[in-house]
């Protein structure tokens, strides 16, 4: 163990602990989680199996915070892989809230980790793609360091999210869109909250959760800051079963289609993947710098978002959300481009289409319809 490591865990306290067991169903052994962590350590990975496994362990045992801390530190400090994202994801999955929906809908969330000021894009995307004729079925979260997360804005905006199984799919029949809080279809991630607090740091967790959305939608779009990440969360999709996606890396360094610089994007469409750049003006978009663009806390994204359904947003704004629910029209075969869905997008705001739905949504999910 290097000396920047021995610092970092000496900060979280950990004290090595082999009680924490699992079993190595390939050479039909009981392993320590210490096995796990001493092999990352040294530069190795963990398999697709091994990684499911120890996550598993993880949430069903007895497992010290500083030990999860431990390996999820271990993991990123050699770089996460697509196997060990693939066995996390398929352990989440497992372990989820079922979901009485259908999956011929459309998802579109983020990794996160930019940390720059923005606006709930795809949160008030999910209201163009629905009324537009796309089902969508977002899973998100709340900000985990300020309220700036999918579901700080749905609160924000007196918008209820939290329903029994009933009454989510009587709105997703409806209003063909619905919002899944991760903290509800996920209750087992409470078991590693106090490790991620001590890791301090983008985790896998980062990573994988956005995946694991418990309705498993056949069509996404995921946006991370990476392209070396995205190169390998497209396998981690495909491997999850996806029909159609697109992973999207935005200048500069967002997990969204941007207006102010390229993107890059991974396509999987017909079984093969796709890799190229678009650019703002491809779309005719004035290329903006991205501290211009408005976007902040809950607060400031709220008055945001009802200026953009009342057609008196920031035009950097409505842009850069029209281009990003152009391309998830274009991911579920709405639109046979990107620019094509943009158009429809802008047509939708215009003409008062997506105010109308989300005032439906809200009169659904406050029981009032």
């Amino acid at each position: 163990m290097d000396s920047v490591s021995n610092n970092i865990y000496a900060k979280i306290g950990y004290v090595p602990v082999g009680d924490a067991l699992a079993f190595d169903f390939q050479r039909g052994r009981k392993i320590v989680i210490s096995e796990y962590i001493d092999k990352v350590k040294v530069g190795g990975s963990l398999q697709v199996s091994e990684a499911e496994q120890c996550l598993n362990t993880i949430l069903e045992k007895d497992i010290p915070d500083q030990q999860i801390a431990e390996l999820l530190i271990a993991l990123s400090e050699k770089g996460e892989n697509t196997d060990e994202i693939l066995g996390f994801s398929k352990a989440l999955l497992a372990k989820s809230r079922p979901v009485p929906l259908t999956s011929n809908a459309i998802d579109s969330c983020g990794t996160g980790g930019s940390s720059l000021d923005r606006f709930n894009v795809s949160t008030t995307a999910a209201f163009v793609l629905s009324v537009g004729g796309v089902p969508v079925i977002k899973h998100g979260n709340k900000g985990s360091k300020r309220p700036n997360g999918s579901f700080d804005l749905l609160e924000k905006l007196g918008c209820e999210f939290d329903f029994e199984d009933n009454r989510l799919a009587d709105i997703f029949t409806k209003a063909k869109v619905c919002f899944l809080f991760a903290r509800t279809y996920h209750p087992v991630m409470k078991k590693v909250v106090a490790a991620r607090q001590m890791a301090n740091r983008r985790t896998i967790f980062n990573l994988s959760a956005p995946l694991c959305n418990p309705a498993n939608p056949q069509y996404q779009i995921l946006g991370t800051i990476d392209v070396g990440m995205g190169r390998q969360l497209t396998e981690v999709l495909r491997q999850l079963g996806r029909k159609r996606f697109l992973i999207v890396i935005g200048e500069p360094g967002i997990d969204e289609i941007s207006i102010s610089g390229p993107t890059h994007i991974f396509e999987l469409a017909d079984g093969m993947i796709k890799e190229y750049n678009i650019k703002p003006s491809d779309f005719g978009i004035t290329e903006r710098d991205y501290s211009t663009i408005p976007g902040g806390d809950s607060d400031e994204n709220a008055e945001i978002f009802l200026s953009l359904l009342q057609n008196q947003a920031p035009e950097s704004v409505l842009d850069l959300v029209c281009l990003n629910a152009g391309a998830a029209f274009y991911c579920f075969g709405r639109t046979d481009s990107i620019g094509e869905g943009f158009d429809l997008s802008k047509s939708l705001f215009s003409k008062g289409f997506v105010q109308e739905k989300f005032l439906e949504y809200k009169r659904l999910s406050d029981g009032m319809d």
